[in-house]
């Protein structure tokens, strides 16, 4: 790929440079745009994080306008600009351009970010069917009467008036003034209904506007080149505006990266809800483009929509708790920029689980990240058939509740639980759908969530809980922790092999955070890599039985970090008594010397 082999290493790390400063830096909205100097695709540091949702014509809602640190949540980052065709071309040949520079306007006053999405379908301007453009009658399964009327997508009319809106559109944007046009990140490349996968929901009256699947990829492929080039081509000298191309099979990145090598994608599994089944596996996919690990030589940036949980009585439950999560499972899929719905925006008491989001989001570096966590947890899968042997919990098929129940048993004393035991082997979307937790599940990430520090044989070494805590502390939905009886006396951890350099010198200034339940009068110490035989102690640490979450902050001055530890651990968590104490975080946070 090419996107960053014709950049030299003093561009390349020139541009990271910048992207790093704009991250930390509180300065003027000038000094802090700095997306014309980084490679198409990687966008800003401070652009990633907390977005609203929606934006204004084409969506079933609308942007409030809240925008302010007075109105919403001050660290809102950005507007995405959801504008339907209908809207922006209201008249053959005739473009309320207004729509979208009013809003990119008030993002440059107020130093945030936007990203563009033209909703072709369903609505499509009425005047495309007095241009000949056939009418569609469907039977949809949407209540929205627009979804009962479509243009047959496949008419050649129709691709002339599709192609010419994206066209204008795409001279419009990239022909704006620099200060305005620095504003944009991206722009996302529609196809289907509302930018799903399909032109229709629902099926056509008329059998004979029916689209087979094969058909539609190749329109999808069509359109998707058309609009690459529209925000791309060099002849016109205007500057390029990155595309987010909607992937449909569960991350196929490789065929993105063929598309367009700036392209950034979707990840929808990532940004609803927490704990879904089959997003182990789901992830996975996604896991080599976090980073810039891989054939692009950059990491591939992410956005997800994080409205329907809201709707879920099991979300409803403890909603901040689950909030909470769901940011750290987001950051785990590497998600960059999550759109959250303006009326949770508005409510402060939100705001701890979007503050989580925003402190590590975009980090895709781990050479500059000034941020490595491991939010500790423990999961049941039913799918596991060696930590869960079939001669014991019975045979791992997706019918067989009988296993989940016991697996449950087994962990019942640390608080795992199945509440909704029709869903809890159910599918990906279904089992978001559940009406209660379900501790034990079906491929379900299997790790802490975590960026660039990762625990070291966890279920060997130490052992979950689940909903504990303080009923008020949204921490304790999962922890970890010491089992003095089985031996489990230690949690080994080490880093991403790029966040340190390896090269047996000292890293610099560094402050652990390590937050943990004061539920007994027990003991336990934090130590670390020095570079000598032994690790180096960074604090001992005696609880006093308050039952109430407490957190550590402990600076390490003169850490190697080359896994020169116990199992080739960087830092290790030791329990010093027979107490059992329990964790649920731990952050490393790299001190910048001014």
């Amino acid at each position: 790929m090419k996107i960053l082999k014709v950049l030299s290493a003093i561009a390349l790390a020139s541009a990271l440079f910048l992207s790093l400063v704009s991250c930390n830096s509180q300065s003027s909205k000038n000094e802090s745009a700095v997306s014309t100097t980084l490679p198409a695709g990687i966008i800003p540091v401070d652009a990633c994080g907390v977005w609203c949702w929606y934006s204004t014509g084409g969506a079933p809602n609308k942007w409030d306008g809240k925008i302010s640190d007075e109105e919403t949540y001050p660290g809102m980052r950005g507007i995405p600009i959801v504008v339907g065709w209908n809207e922006l071309e209201p008249e053959d040949g005739i473009y309320n351009w207004n729509l979208i520079d009013d809003i990119i306007k008030k993002a440059d006053e107020y130093d945030k970010y936007v990203f563009t999405l033209l909703w072709l379908n369903p609505v499509n301007p009425e005047w495309l069917y007095e241009k000949g453009v056939p009418k569609v009658e469907i039977e949809s399964f949407k209540r929205d009467p627009n979804f009962s009327t479509l243009p047959y997508p496949m008419d050649e009319k129709y691709k002339f008036y599709s192609e010419r809106i994206i066209t204008k559109l795409a001279e419009h944007l990239r022909s704006l003034p620099p200060d305005l046009f620095e504003r944009i990140v991206f722009h996302q490349v529609v196809e289907g209904s509302t930018g799903d996968g399909f032109c229709y929901k629902g099926d056509p009256v008329d059998p004979k506007y029916n689209v087979s699947r094969d058909e539609w990829a190749e329109y999808q492929k069509y359109i998707r080149k058309f609009t690459v080039d529209a925000f791309t081509e060099k002849d016109s000298g205007l500057p390029e505006i990155p595309l987010l191309i909607h992937l449909m099979t569960d991350g196929d990145m490789t065929w993105g990266a063929e598309q367009y090598e700036g392209f950034l994608t979707k990840k929808g599994v990532a940004s609803h809800f927490y704990n879904s089944n089959d997003s182990r596996s789901k992830s996975l996919v996604y896991e080599p483009y976090n980073t810039p690990e891989n054939e692009l030589g950059r990491p591939v940036y992410s956005r997800g929509e994080g409205e329907t949980m809201w709707m879920r009585e099991w979300f409803k439950k403890d909603s901040l708790q689950n909030l909470y999560w769901s940011a750290f499972h987001a950051l785990h899929w590497g998600l960059d920029i999550w759109n959250i719905p303006d009326h949770i925006l508005a409510e402060p008491r939100w705001y701890p689980a979007l503050d989580v989001f925003n402190k590590y989001a975009g980090n895709k570096f781990p050479g500059i990240s000034p941020y490595a966590f491991a939010a500790l947890k423990d999961q049941l899968n039913a799918d596991d058939t060696i930590r869960f042997p079939e001669n014991i919990y019975g045979v791992a098929t997706k019918t067989n509740t009988e296993r989940v129940l016991k697996i449950c048993s087994s962990f019942a004393d640390h608080g795992a639980i199945v509440e909704d035991l029709d869903l809890s082997l159910a599918g990906s979307h279904s089992s978001r759908a559940r009406r209660g937790y379900n501790d034990v599940g079906w491929d379900r990430i299997d790790t802490d969530y975590r960026m660039y520090l990762y625990s070291i044989d966890q279920v060997e070494t130490s052992v979950g809980w689940w909903h504990i805590g303080p009923k008020e502390s949204p921490y304790g939905r999962f922890a970890r922790g010491f089992e003095h009886s089985t031996g489990k006396d230690t949690l080994f951890f080490k880093f991403h092999k790029d966040f340190f350099p390896g090269n047996g010198k000292k890293v610099g200034n560094l402050k652990f955070r390590i937050v943990w339940l004061d539920n007994n009068k027990g003991s336990w110490k934090f130590v670390y890599d020095a570079g000598g035989r032994e690790m180096n102690t960074a604090a001992e640490f005696s609880g006093m039985g308050t039952g109430k979450w407490r957190e550590e902050l402990i600076t390490v001055k003169d850490a190697i970090m080359d896994g020169n530890g116990p199992r080739a651990s960087d830092i290790v968590l030791i329990n010093t008594d027979n107490l059992d104490n329990i964790f649920h975080i731990i952050e490393v946070e790299r001190i910048v010397e001014e």
